[in-house]
Order: C-alpha cells, then structure tokens, then sequence
C-alpha cells in the first residue's frame, strides 16, 4: 500500500515537474487545487488507516463467518476421543443461536461503517488542503499588495524628502510616510513567515516540495445558492453524513438483533411469547415503550416460562417427585439463563438507537441550515467590500488630483490612502473567508456544493463519476452502481453509459422476479426505491431502452454494489475494409520464366518499394526499387503473391506505409 502510494504521488510530482524545453531559468511549475487534493489522500496516513480499518473488517468477517458455521456443526455432531470422551449433538442455546445468526450480519454492517469512513477521511483531508490552499493564495495576494503600497510610499518619501530640502514639504508629513515604510516592512515580513509555514505544512500534507518554485492556481470560488435548494442539500447530506450514517447503522443494528432474538424466543416459547410481544412490536414501529410495564411484563413472562416446572409430579400411587428433575438443559428460562434480560435490554436499545437516529437527523439538517446561513452572510459581506472598494477607488483618484492642485493637504490625501489601501485588504480577508467558507460547507455537505457547482443540483437525479463513497477502478465499458442508503432504508441504482457506446441507450428499468422496481429512468438519472432483501432474490436485471425501442436484460447480482452490463444484443455488426493503398499488375514471361511485379499507388509521395517474403528476407536484392520500376525475378514469386508483404518509401528513402497482396483483386492493402 505504501509503496504503491509513493509510486503514484512520485509519478504526479514528476509529471508537475515536467518541462519540455531547457531553459536557462527554470520556468514555475504550475501547482492546482485539484492535484494537491489527490497527492494529498495519496500520502495520507488517515486515509491509508481507515484503508486498512475496511480490509481488517473484511478479514475478520471472513474469519468470523467460517468460525461460527465449524463452531455451529461440531456442535450438532456426535464427537468422541480415544480416551472414551462422548460429545453428543447439542442444541444451541438463545446466547449461541443469536451469535450463529446475528453475527455476520453485524461484521457486515461493520464493513460498511469502516467503507463510509475511508470515503469520509478523503473528505477531511480535502477541506484541510482547500483552506491551506486559500491561506497560501491569500498571503501571496496580500504579500504583493503589501510590496506595492511599500514601493509606492517608498517612492513617495524619496519625492518629499527632496521638496523638503527645498521646503516644499513638511517634516512630519516625511515621519508619517517613514512611519508607515516601517509598518509596512514589518507586516511583510511576518507575512512572509506565515507564507513560509504554511507552505511547509502543505509540502508535507502532499509528500512534495512546495516551498519554492510553484506558482499556485487561485483557488478562490463563487456560487450562487438559492434557499429553494436547501431541501435538496439537507437531504443529500443526509445521505452522506458520516456520524448520521453511524447513529442509522446503529439504528439498523440494534433492529437486526432485536429481530433475531423476538425470533428465537418466539419459536421457542410459542404462545408464553406474546406476553411480551406487544411490546416487542411497539419497539419495531418506531415508537416508544413504557418501560415499567414492559419490565413487569417481562418479570412475568420469565415466570411464566418456569411455571411448567413447579410442585411435584406423581409417579406411582404414593410417590411424588419434583418436576425440576424433569426440567431439560434448554427448558424454561435455562435457555436464556446467560442472559434473561437479553430481549428486554433489545427492546431499550433499538428505542434508544431510534432516538439517537432521530437526533442526529435534527441536528444534522440544523447544522446546514446554519451554515447555509452563514454563507449568504459571507458572502453578502464580500460583495459589499467589492463595491465599497469599487466606490473608494472613484474617491481616491478624486483626492489625488485635489492633492496635486493644492486643494486637499498631504494629511487628508494620505489618510484617505490609508484607508481605501486597509480597505483593499480587508476585502482580500473577505474574499478568503467566503472561498474557506464554501469549502467547509462543502466538506459539511459530503461534496453537495460541489455538486451544485457542477450543475448537478444536489437532486440525487443525476449521475455524478466519483460521487460513490468509496471510489472503484473500473475497466472501459457499461456499469452499473448499486448503493445502499441505509440512512433511508432504499437503494440508488445508477448507470455509467460512455460516451463513444456503440449502442444508443435511453433509458433502463430495474426488474427482479419478473416485477418492475420503480419506474423507468432516463439513463443520466439514478432510479431510487426501498430496499429489497437480495438473499430472496432468484433474478434481478436491468432492461436497457432506445427511446422506447428494447435494447437488452442485462442480469446483475444485487448483493454487490457494482459491475459491468453484459450487453450481447443491439451490436451492429460492420465489415471493416482494410484501406487500399494502389493496384498491382503480374506479367509473367512464359519463355524466359521472368515475372515483372509493378504498382500503381494512390499516394503520390510513394517513390520507391521492397518485397519481402513471409520470413522477412527481400525478393531481387535488399535495395529499394523505383516505384516506376517493376521487380523482376523468377516464376516462383507467383505461386505465394499473398503471403508477400511490400514496404513503400519516400524519395529521401524513409519508409511511409507497409503494405500485403490481395492477390484475387489484384489491390495493394494497408498491413494491419
């Protein structure tokens, strides 16, 4: 893993590094936000963690499933050993069956929760290189603004420094710009430190030296964002959120478990069972359970299950033996004697996982509303200093021109320079917070303005590349890409047509067991409907359309989230011709047995050929003969014309184009 993210972020470093001409002064290289985003994730160690993080849950999935299914046939074998140890089959307790059953599905939901997170890492590491980014660009712009007003007042002091010789200017009116020269300097300097700094962090964060020579693009955005689009921003955040997405898996978790364990007790426990199950059901509906007179109830139920095992049974006319000793191993409450309590403390923490989920949403879609709120006041605020800096830039070249006829003193001039120059910078702030405060609301968004920037909408309508949680290599060709949004109990399918496909596609349809899921969709667009339960699926496939007109039933696996479209039908066949590139002629001399061997080419630059036999080796010596000459040798060059391959040249001898034989219709063809 590491390896091969040195060999990548080595190979983007050399292709920025890449200059096609020597120079005598090597030329900046060009640094973008987008490469130092990707070199970034590359040489993350929180990336590379949360990578191996999903590749451990996988590995103790694997190890974990194959555990339990050995663990549950031993015990359900009759085992012994030479030292006369019998081990009957067994029946699983509640404790084990829940474990055999309940198990796999958890690691799963842990697979997904460790999948969620790697895509989340590539999220924060982004946002953290964007607002480096913005801080580097900013102290740039700020730095040569600065070095401007220093030149300028530089300038300006040398002038009055001369009329004050002559008395022509005031002393203090000569302090107050040396004053200002230092102020200046200072700011400069420590601007310059910062600049340092911050360059520093980001050549770490992007495994490549950034210090000196790169000149960077400027990263500052703009985007107009309506209220009218807050829905549909709150709800693709809701689809992406990392710790709303955790607080559902636990949600869903909690339910899989409570499911298992009402199962177990109900197949065991018969009618006894729905002492409780009212309870179990209010839980499953998303409601809230009255927690004393679930517990009572339950109090009851245990009894009740032990009941059968009380007083005495008679055996014989004046015997009588407890009805304990007929109690088996898997009787009563010794079936769940490793935890009594299990399906009440469910039953509490899918309440409590719910509760969590829902707070979670709520707070989730208010911290978007805020932010959202936030940005238009962002950037109100900048479009303000925009036009206030517009208005003073009128102002000042106004002053100066009073200042220069004598109508405004030198005072009045500069502290109207001073202010529209503190003006200009507190702009160029203004500008660097709103780029700084759409990427972090970018980040909030899980790349939802992004999305917007791109004319996506942030609808969940349109198919975006590399929109997925976690990006997959794909190989050219049709895909599909199913993803669960476990936020929302359904599932997004979506399709990736290239654009050079053969075949025209318009529209798919989602069928499984022969039943259309959903409605039919453009292919741009992502068909989203409720879950289905893959294990209870015997079909699943996608029926591609031309406009109304069927093209092909692609099958696809439901249980994984992507793969390719095997489209077998809506092919047009073409014979490809292989391009001619002249005409030849045969004149065989019966009496001396001399065959002449001429062309007729279309490509006038053609002066000169050779024929070489199947094995390479040249007919009538290795010299390159005039076009306008034929190739004279012996009559057995007809018996193989098609197994002959011909190299044509220029006149300067370069060879142009190798040509074959198509000895039926007497043409010169293109050697494919």
């Amino acid at each position: 893993m590491n390896i091969a993210r040195v060999l990548i972020a080595a190979l983007i470093a050399g292709l920025l590094s890449f200059s096609p001409a020597v120079e005598a002064k090597a030329a900046k290289k060009k640094m973008t936000l987008n490469t130092a985003r990707k070199m970034a994730i590359l040489n993350s160690d929180s990336v590379e963690n949360a990578e191996m993080k999903v590749e451990s849950k996988q590995a103790a999935y694997e190890s974990a499933v194959k555990s339990l299914k050995i663990k549950e046939q031993s015990m359900r074998q009759f085992r012994w050993s030479p030292l006369l140890s019998f081990h009957f089959p067994e029946t699983p307790n509640f404790a084990q069956a829940s474990e055999f059953q309940y198990k796999p599905v958890q690691l799963q939901y842990d697979i997904r929760v460790a999948q969620h997170n790697l895509q989340d890492k590539n999220f924060e590491v982004s946002e953290k290189v964007n607002n480096l980014f913005v801080d580097i660009v900013a102290l740039q712009e700020n730095i040569a603004f600065n070095e401007k007003r220093l030149e300028t007042a530089q300038t300006g002091l040398k002038k009055n420094q001369a009329k004050l010789k002559l008395g022509q200017a005031n002393k203090s009116d000569v302090e107050k710009i040396e004053k200002n020269i230092e102020s200046l300097t200072s700011k400069i300097s420590s601007q310059r430190t910062t600049l340092s700094s911050n360059l520093t962090k980001l050549s770490k964060m992007i495994g490549v030296d950034v210090t000196t020579g790169y000149d960077f693009e400027k990263p500052f955005v703009d985007a107009d964002i309506e209220r009218s689009q807050l829905p549909a921003i709150i709800k693709y955040t809701e689809d992406r959120d990392e710790g709303y997405y955790e607080a559902c898996i636990e949600e869903v978790t909690a339910r899989a478990e409570l499911n298992t364990n009402a199962g177990l007790m109900r197949n065991k426990y018969g009618g006894d069972y729905f002492m409780i199950s009212s309870y179990v059901q209010t839980a499953l509906n998303g409601q809230a359970v009255n927690k004393k007179a679930f517990k009572a109830s339950y109090k009851q139920f245990l009894v009740k299950i032990d009941s059968y095992w009380g007083g005495k049974k008679r055996i014989f006319l004046f015997i009588k033996i407890p009805r304990l000793w007929f109690k088996g191993n898997m009787d009563g409450t010794r079936y769940i004697d490793d935890d009594p309590y299990a399906l009440y403390q469910n039953v509490l923490d899918y309440n409590s996982a719910c509760n969590d989920k829902k707070a979670a949403k709520d707070e989730l879609d208010q911290l978007v509303t805020d932010t959202y709120n936030n940005y238009v006041s962002v950037k109100n605020a900048y479009k303000q200093y925009v036009k206030d800096v517009d208005n003073a830039s009128k102002d000042l070249k106004k002053a100066e021109y009073l200042n220069r006829v004598g109508q405004l003193t030198f005072e009045e001039y500069q502290s109207q320079l001073d202010s529209y120059e503190e003006m200009q910078n507190s702009m160029l702030d203004a500008m660097k917070l709103y780029a700084t405060t759409l990427y972090s609301f970018d980040r909030l968004t899980c790349g939802g303005i992004s999305a917007l920037m791109k004319g996506t909408d942030a609808d969940l309508q349109t198919a975006v590349v590399g929109e997925s949680y976690v990006e997959k290599e794909v190989s050219e060709g049709a895909y599909y890409t199913l993803r669960p949004i476990i936020q929302e109990q359904e599932f997004e399918l979506s399709l990736r047509i290239p654009d050079d496909f053969e075949i025209s596609i318009t529209h798919y349809e989602l069928w499984v067991d022969n039943i259309q899921v959903g409605g039919r969709t453009p292919v741009d667009k992502k068909l989203r409907h409720l879950m289905i339960t893959a294990d209870g699926v015997d079909e699943a496939k996608i029926r591609l359309l031309d406009n109304g007109k069927f093209v092909d039933d692609c099958k696809i696996d439901p249980s994984e989230e992507s793969g390719r479209l095997e489209i077998t039908k809506g092919f047009v066949v073409k014979k490809e011709e292989i391009p001619e590139l002249g005409t030849f002629t045969v004149d065989a001399n019966e009496t001396t047995g001399i065959v002449e061997l001429k062309f007729e080419m279309k490509n006038e630059k053609i002066r000169k050929f050779k024929v070489l036999t199947q094995d390479g080796k040249p007919l009538g010596g290795d010299v390159q003969i005039d076009i306008d000459k034929p190739l004279k040798y012996i009559s057995v060059l007809t018996q193989s014309l098609s197994e002959l391959k011909v190299e044509f040249y220029g006149e300067d001898g370069n060879l142009i184009v190798r040509g074959r034989l198509d000895d039926a219709n007497g043409i010169v063809r293109r050697e494919e």
